[in-house]
């Protein structure tokens, strides 16, 4: 087929990786994004290559521990009440999901894109020339409640049926590997394979860099309207523009939601609010990733310094944030970390677009084969933006992408 020309709204780190690999593929490239690249989510988050994670957030036993977060208004997973309402929709749709058939069609769909992910990135790596900021340090997964970490077996023995190697370890074990760490932690697993940027942000600059070195034209617009036209897609932008496109992919992140919904797609995407600090002498030595999922956060030593966040909040778009959890965070990452310092820290927060099913939204939109979509990855933004870009140029290009889409349609609902 002749090169296309491809229009992509979005400028993180899905848009920007998409426009690598069709630029690749020697595709003509317009980004547009409303403030510019890594304005959003894709520049705030942990920089981890979370490729090992199988198993959805929706679960058959999620809502135990559920219950017992939100009861915390600064715990892993709280509702802004103001914006309770609105959410119920999307939560009555997680407890659907939760059910076991759909769990084990979600963990099959998930396993096969995260497994794809990492050779992806290889692939976007090198290409780039950004393959100098990724680390292979691993991943520790540390536990402080002996309970919690025996019931965390299962997790990692579904990891290992995928293929993933996961060495369980001491207490002692895990501090020979992170002196600093207290005396407290009873147990964890080791994930030599994780992968680790730099800076997340860092990486999005680098790719916007490339891309224009190719060509790629970007455009600070915001997007008010879309529609499928006869031979490809009309957009309209906030300042009355109007642009008629050959393709288009829409990959603006919590902000996909209203463009989807005009092209006849009522996708049920919401926004988890996620919250962090980087903190660039934090006066301990952090030396891998470090998850802990008793506790719903991380700590991500990165090139910046050490950035501590994650927990769930939705509260949608417009209500101011909340800093009092990254306080609440800092609290609990000094009962890991007694002798950790945030003083000096910078705190943030971003809009992660999360599906109640935890499978993003990636494949063609209902009213033209010509509009494609890839958003909706929630915590797995990063992961998974080389293999969504792969699988959206081959659908650009009339192949069969080698993941399948179907468990990513926009109309699986």
């Amino acid at each position: 087929m002749s090169k296309p020309n491809v229009t992509i709204v979005g400028a993180g780190i899905v848009g920007l990786a998409t426009a690598s690999v069709l630029v690749s593929r020697g595709a003509s490239v317009t980004i547009i994004d409303r403030e510019g690249p890594a304005a959003g989510a894709s520049q705030g988050n942990a920089g981890g290559i979370a490729w090992t994670d199988v198993s959805p957030l929706a679960s058959p036993g999620i809502w135990k521990d559920a219950l017992k977060w939100l009861m915390d208004p600064l715990g892993p997973l709280t509702v802004r009440p103001a914006y309770a309402l609105k959410i119920l929709p999307w939560m009555i749709r997680f407890l659907a999901a939760s059910g076991k058939d759909q769990v084990a069609r979600s963990t099959v769909a998930l396993a096969a894109l995260n497994g794809s992910a990492l050779p992806a990135w290889e692939r976007v790596w090198k290409l780039t020339g950004t393959h100098n900021q990724v680390r292979r340090n691993g991943c520790l997964e540390i536990f402080d409640n002996r309970a919690k970490f025996e019931a965390y077996r299962a997790t990692w023995a579904q990891q290992r049926d995928h293929g993933i190697e996961v060495r369980e370890l001491t207490g002692d074990q895990i501090r020979d590997m992170e002196p600093d760490l207290t005396a407290n932690i009873v147990g964890g697993g080791f994930l030599p394979g994780w992968a680790q940027m730099d800076d997340p942000k860092k990486l999005c600059l680098s790719l916007a860099d490339w891309l224009a070195a190719q060509g790629v034209t970007f455009e600070v617009a915001s997007v008010s309207g879309v529609s499928a036209t006869a031979n490809g897609a009309e957009l309209r932008l906030v300042d009355g523009t109007v642009r008629g496109v050959e393709k288009l992919v829409i990959a603006c992140g919590a902000w996909s939601k209203k463009l989807t919904a005009q092209l006849g797609d009522a996708v049920p995407l919401d926004t988890e609010r996620g919250y962090n600090i980087t903190v660039p002498q934090p006066g301990v030595s952090v030396t891998n990733f470090i998850m802990l999922p008793g506790h719903g956060f991380v700590l991500s030593p990165l090139e910046t310094g050490l950035r501590i966040g994650g927990a769930v909040e939705f509260g949608g778009l417009d209500l101011p944030p909340n800093w009092g959890r990254v306080d609440a965070m800092i609290a609990k990452a000094k009962t890991i970390y007694p002798k950790l310092d945030a003083s000096t820290g910078k705190r943030w927060m971003g809009f992660r677009p999360s599906m109640p099913d935890s499978l993003p939204v990636i494949g063609p939109s209902s009213a033209s084969p010509h509009i494609l979509y890839g958003f909706g990855h929630a915590h797995h933004g990063l992961t998974e933006a080389a293999t969504t870009a792969e699988m959206l140029t081959a659908m650009i290009f009339n192949e069969t992408p080698a993941v399948d889409p179907s468990p990513f349609s926009a109309t699986r609902f």
